[in-house]
């Protein structure tokens, strides 16, 4: 009798378990997935649904380097500039060679006055390899020589 009551005690509970543990942690392809929905729905201007799947990208995979940046960009678009910043210090937390991170966090930086962390960052993404970022580096030539 004591058999039989353990193992239907211990079912329930390593089904519970199992549940848990496949629950937990990282799904990196799931998180893809959403990732790749939000940024569909954020250049058709959908812009709460794209908020939504890039943080349900971020629970499924919180290294998700790319669904931080995305959520910088949103918050960036409607002008939440330290949350932008937050976002993309994640961003560069978890890929520190991400330079399109670099730059766009320098751009909120510049929008909140910090023109000496914004010149840093415009720095950094131009050593990383990021085109195109010429009128920002002369802007913080004229910004240092003030």
């Amino acid at each position: 009798m004591m058999k039989s009551f353990n193992l239907k005690l211990l079912f329930p509970v390593t089904v519970l378990m199992a549940f848990l543990f496949t629950s937990c942690g990282n799904n990196p392809d799931k998180s893809a997935k959403l990732l790749d929905k939000g940024i569909e729905y954020y250049y058709h201007s959908q812009f709460k649904r794209a908020l939504q799947l890039f943080e349900q990208a971020i629970d499924e995979d919180s290294d998700n380097f790319e669904a931080w940046f995305w959520t910088g960009n949103y918050y960036e678009n409607f002008r939440k500039h330290n949350k932008a910043i937050e976002a993309y210090n994640k961003a560069i937390e978890i890929n520190p060679r991400y330079a399109d991170a670099y730059a766009n966090r320098a751009l909120a930086k510049k929008r909140t006055g910090d023109k000496e962390g914004a010149c840093a960052d415009w720095h950094k993404a131009a050593g990383l390899g990021k085109a195109n970022l010429e009128d920002n580096l002369k802007w913080c030539s004229h910004q240092e020589t003030k």
